[in-house]
């Protein structure tokens, strides 16, 4: 549905921690039209360059906290809010080098009237370590 919010370039960037890129971060809108418990994210995936990262080696974030997708899977309590931007990290040694890069990003959410978790795919090209 509005997959093609989910993601914008600028909302790609590389982490540094103490002068050492650590990963990168993609700041993700839900591709759906209302907002769901954490529970109901069934799986996040990112490609980097084609490199699969899948959810066991990300965190989530999103205004009530920072939560790996084990945790994820037992947050009732916990949403992800139609219009917010969660963050998700993704562990890269040295972050994004320089040049421009390919990102895909698939997000599933178990929604019970489309029978079972529906995956929304988005990939950004001329992906940079700044953002954009």
């Amino acid at each position: 549905m509005y997959e093609k919010y989910m993601v914008l370039k600028e909302d790609i960037q590389s982490v540094v921690v103490n002068g050492v890129g650590t990963g990168f971060t993609v700041k993700l809108r839900i591709p759906y039209y209302r907002g769901v418990c954490l529970s109901l994210v069934e799986d996040i995936q990112v490609k980097f360059n084609g490199r699969l990262f899948p959810k066991e080696s990300l965190t989530f974030s999103v205004e009530g906290g920072t939560f790996s997708f084990a945790e994820m899977a037992t947050m009732t309590q916990h949403r992800w809010e139609f219009g917010e931007k969660a963050t998700v990290f993704v562990p890269l040694a040295g972050g994004i080098p320089l040049g421009m890069h390919r990102v895909e990003v698939t997000v599933a959410i178990r929604v019970s009237y489309m029978g079972g978790a529906r995956p929304f795919t988005v990939a950004i090209d001329g992906v940079s370590p700044m953002g954009g």
